[in-house]
């Protein structure tokens, strides 16, 4: 309102000079004393009928000037403002006084009973209700509660702290007589209303902060603090601080929230399923590219390993029914510096694989297949005999076949691997399993006969690739998906899985048919 009345002085000011000097000239009058405050009183009392309504406009002007700077110097200067409506941020005093709350005895028990506790209070009469969310961004500490864009309630505090500067515990101690401390923003949703108010505390309140690293992005924290308001507002309690932009639903990531750090999120935590427990020292997002016109994204990411490889790895993104995924086979790797057991050229870039050794430690024989049932739940690196690489956990083992368990896109997807197929495997902590089932050493070990199959060459399926089909094994099982290739080895069936899909093999020996699925 007192901008309104600033314009609409000023406007009539203007108008009703131009007026009466144009008057004045018309008449054969002096301009000049129209343009001195109060110079013309006396000529606009003697020929009231021309000057009269333009002199009364005028004093107008001057009066909405006036009340519109009182109006603004009392907003700027009063506690609480004057004509706040829903959604205006509340300005904070200067001085403000502290509460006797926040000196008392009842606060300070209020402190000792919530202290080593998750986080709790009261903020401006509501109670805080975990879960809450807080965040460390650009400097800002805020306390958010409810899932919504604009927060129910929040608490954010002006610390200018860079998370990337906190590499021990941190403290910050305000007392309720100290001035210069952080701004304290204080917003909450009036009843019936949908956009927050807020308040702003420059001084007054009492406040104990400790911060520490705890990892991947993330630090642990402790809090108390007490606000000067007359509704007794108050935090205290431990919590955990996030240092991205992420939204969580039900405790997990949401993964359809548009954001560059969503696409970071789920980078790094497929690239984590690319290498064997324990291998991966760092893994830095360099660059995010969201394209949320097309729904794709793309991520370059800078993978440190322990044995001092350094890669730079590129991937696609897209956005599916479960969220943000990386597409399948989209995954490309540079490698920038070579580690220990590193041999590939540094200046290659090309699809990645899984990396099947880093730093060979043990060299294990196993006589029998089954020997494997010992290393159940393990991560492991199984090459087979044609070069071929599969990482996952090993879940089941017979004497015929292993399973892993493999992460592909949002999902999880199980492959079996035949005995025949497999040379060795590598487990996370660099332990190497050598199949040595001939008893005569690495070397005695040899691909077994392929079995004869249909046509010796799959020919009666080769007008069903590319299609549906139902394959049906010899000993009953029977699997759904599309058909990839059929060659003199193998049939390839790929099945959607999560966000990609997972190929199948199965050895061609083994089918019993394959027939189109409607």
């Amino acid at each position: 309102m007192a901008e309104w009345l600033l314009v609409a002085g000023l406007s009539l000011l203007i108008m009703a000079t131009v007026g009466l000097v144009r008057q004045a000239a018309f008449r054969g009058d002096s301009t000049l004393l129209f343009l001195i405050p109060l110079a013309g009183l006396r000529q606009v009392q003697e020929n009231w009928q021309s000057y009269g309504v333009l002199a009364l406009l005028r004093v107008l002007g001057t009066v909405c000037l006036l009340v519109g700077a009182g109006l603004i110097y009392v907003q700027h200067e009063r506690l609480e403002p004057i004509n706040a409506v829903p959604g205006q941020v509340l300005r904070g005093a200067k001085t403000p006084a502290a509460t006797t709350f926040v000196r008392s005895p009842e606060a300070a028990l209020l402190m000792v009973q919530g202290g080593g506790k998750p986080l709790s209070g009261l903020i401006h009469g509501q109670t805080l209700l975990n879960p809450v969310r807080v965040t460390l961004i650009n400097g800002v500490l805020s306390i958010h509660q409810g899932e919504a864009f604009l927060p129910d309630l929040s608490v954010s505090i002006l610390l200018g702290w860079r998370p990337e500067d906190i590499q021990e515990r941190r403290t910050l101690l305000i007392t309720p007589a100290e001035s210069g401390g952080p701004p304290v923003h204080v917003s909450w949703k009036p009843e019936g209303r949908s956009y927050p108010e807020t308040r702003i505390f420059n001084e007054g309140y009492r406040l104990e902060l400790a911060l520490a690293p705890l990892g991947d992005q993330q630090f642990t924290g402790a809090l108390q603090l007490v606000l000067p308001d007359t509704l007794r507002s108050y935090l205290v309690g431990d919590f955990t601080v996030q240092t991205n932009h992420l939204r969580y639903r039900n405790g997990k990531v949401d993964l359809f929230f548009d954001h560059p750090d969503t696409l970071g999120y789920v980078a790094r935590e497929y690239l984590h399923t690319q290498f064997p427990a324990g291998a991966v020292a760092s893994i830095r997002i360099e660059n995010v590219n969201l394209r949320r016109a097309s729904r794709e994204g793309e991520v370059q990411a800078r993978v440190a390993l322990r044995d001092g490889t350094v890669e730079r790895r590129r991937l696609q993104l897209e956005e599916n029914s479960v969220g943000w995924a990386v597409t399948p086979g989209s995954m490309e790797t540079r490698v920038l510096a070579a580690g220990a057991a590193e041999t590939a050229d540094s200046g290659v870039l090309g699809a990645s694989a899984p990396r099947a050794s880093l730093s060979p430690a043990v060299t294990v024989r196993l006589h029998r297949f089954t020997d494997l049932a010992s290393y159940l739940g393990q991560q492991v690196t199984v090459t087979e005999r044609d070069g071929s690489v599969s990482s996952g956990t090993l879940t089941r083992v017979n004497e015929q076949r292993l399973w892993l368990e493999m992460t592909m896109g949002s999902g999880r997807a199980e492959i079996n691997l035949r005995e025949d197929s497999v040379r060795e495997l590598m487990l996370a902590d660099g332990t190497r399993l050598v199949l040595d089932t001939a008893g005569g050493g690495e070397t005695a070990a040899a691909p077994a006969p392929e079995r004869a199959a249909p046509d010796d060459d799959g020919a009666p399926y080769q007008g069903l690739i590319g299609g549906p089909v139902a394959v049906t094994l010899e000993s009953g099982e029977r699997h759904r998906g599309t058909l990839v290739d059929v060659d003199k080895k193998r049939v390839t069936l790929a099945v959607a899985m999560g966000s990609g899909k997972v190929e199948y093999f199965y050895d061609l020996g083994d089918v019993a048919s394959i027939e189109e699925a409607q």
